[in-house]
């Protein structure tokens, strides 16, 4: 499968450690819209979009509610962003995502105090 790179910025990889969890509706679900939760490490990230590295089959597609938590070990929420976006390629390792709106100030306090972490 050839993939053609269409990024506008350049994404870079980031801690480890660094989690996000996503929401996107259920395709399958009948009635009222139903929604899946899928955990997964960051793999890398630009002001553009993220890949989320996970097994957990995501439709092509959808449009996702994301919380990035660059420090899951702690209780404390001034180290997360939330964002929403569409996921635009899917493959066995992850999902990538196209952010549609994000605070960019937010992401980068986020980083700043993650890079300055003791």
């Amino acid at each position: 499968m050839n993939y053609e790179d269409n990024r506008k910025t350049s994404r870079k990889i980031v801690w480890d450690d660094t989690e996000a969890t996503i929401k996107v509706d259920d395709p399958f679900s009948s009635g009222s819209r139903q929604t899946i939760t899928i955990r997964g490490n960051v793999g890398n990230l630009s002001t553009g979009g993220m890949f989320l590295k996970t097994q957990e089959p995501v439709p092509a597609s959808s449009k996702t509610e994301i919380l990035i938590n660059f420090d899951p070990t702690s209780a404390s929420s001034n180290l997360s962003v939330k964002a929403y976006g569409e996921t635009v390629r899917s493959v066995e390792t992850g999902v990538g995502i196209r952010f549609t709106t994000i605070d960019i100030t937010e992401l980068q306090q986020c980083i700043i105090k993650r890079m300055n972490k003791k």
